[in-house]
């Protein structure tokens, strides 16, 4: 249904959806975390994200990628897209609704 992050995604529960130009439907995954075991610090996350939903820190010597404005994010995967790591460095859900 979405284009990343699908795993978030239970059959029997209703999401904020919308309709892509040619008619199917897609849900929206909101940025919730980085995972800094799994993030390799590349800042493509950071690069690609129109909402300013992250910037990079200093972790243990490594530089990471942390969410730091998450009801900036406008849902739309970018930064799952670019993450070169299997699956993504980051958590992403929808929105539930009622």
């Amino acid at each position: 249904m979405s284009d990343c992050c699908t795993g978030g995604i239970c059959s029997e529960k209703t999401y904020l959806t919308f309709r892509r130009r040619d008619g199917t439907p897609w849900v929206p995954m909101y940025v919730q975390e980085v995972d800094p075991a799994k993030c390799i610090g590349c800042g493509k996350c950071v690069a690609v994200c129109l909402g300013g939903c992250y910037e990079m820190v200093e972790i243990k010597g490594d530089k990471k990628a942390r969410v730091v404005n998450p009801g900036n994010c406008m849902g739309d995967c970018h930064c799952h897209k670019v993450c070169p790591v299997e699956g993504g460095a980051m958590t992403c859900r929808p929105v539930e609704l009622g």
